[in-house]
C-alpha cells in the first residue's frame, strides 16, 4: 500500500503537472457480535443499544479494523481535497494516475483498457500515452480507442470494417509498414 501511495502521488503529479494526491485508509472500530439463544451469534437490532450486564467483565479496547480508502486529490491551482469535488476529466486523470500506481508496483502481464482517454484532450492523453509505453515494459496492453493520438503512439493496429456485402472484415496494421495486412 505504501508504494502505491507512493506512485499513486507521482503519476498525479505527472499527469496535472504539479498537485498532489493522497490515499488515506480508512478504519472503523470492529463490531462485536452477540451471543443468540443457541449459541450462534447475532447482531443487535438497528439502533438498539447493547443490554448492560452488571456481571460482565469490563469492556475490551476495541479493534480497528480497515473498511475502506478515501482518495484525497488537489490539482495545481485549486483548493479541492475530495475526488467528488473534481471534474469529470479530473477524475478520469485522477483514477488512471490510480491505476497506474498499481500496475507499476504490481504488474500484469496483460492489461485492456477501453477507451479509458475519451473525455480527455490531447495535450492530457499524450501524457498518459507516455505513462503507458513506460508500463509497457512489464505489461502487454490492448488499448481501444478512436483518438488519433493514442492511435499513432501504438505498435499495431486492428480494425473491423464492414464491407457493402455486410460481412465484417479484420484490417491489421503494423506501424512502420507501408502496406496494411489483411
Amino acid at each position: 500500500f505504501k508504494q502505491i501511495k507512493k506512485e499513486f502521488s507521482a503519476y498525479f503529479a505527472v499527469l496535472f503537472e504539479g498537485g498532489k494526491a493522497d490515499l488515506v485508509e480508512v478504519y472503523e472500530a470492529e463490531k462485536e457480535p452477540d451471543a443468540g439463544i443457541d449459541g450462534q451469534e447475532t447482531e443487535a437490532p438497528f439502533g438498539a443499544e447493547p443490554a448492560e450486564d452488571a456481571d460482565a467483565a469490563p469492556k475490551k479496547r476495541q479493534k480497528k479494523i480497515l473498511t475502506g480508502i478515501d482518495i484525497v486529490a488537489c490539482p495545481p491551482g485549486k483548493k479541492i481535497h475530495h475526488i467528488r469535488a473534481l471534474s469529470g476529466g479530473e477524475r478520469t486523470l485522477t483514477s488512471i494516475a490510480l491505476m497506474c500506481a498499481i500496475l507499476k508496483t504490481n504488474p500484469s502481464p496483460f492489461i485492456v483498457l477501453d477507451e479509458v482517454e475519451a473525455a480527455l484532450d490531447e495535450a492530457n492523453t499524450l501524457r498518459i500515452i507516455h505513462i503507458l509505453k513506460e508500463l509497457a515494459q512489464a505489461s502487454q496492453f490492448i488499448i481501444i480507442s478512436h483518438n488519433k493520438a493514442t492511435m499513432h503512439a501504438a505498435d499495431v493496429l486492428y480494425g473491423v470494417t464492414m464491407g457493402n456485402d455486410g460481412v465484417s472484415h479484420l484490417l491489421s496494421v503494423k506501424m512502420g509498414q507501408e502496406e496494411p495486412v489483411v
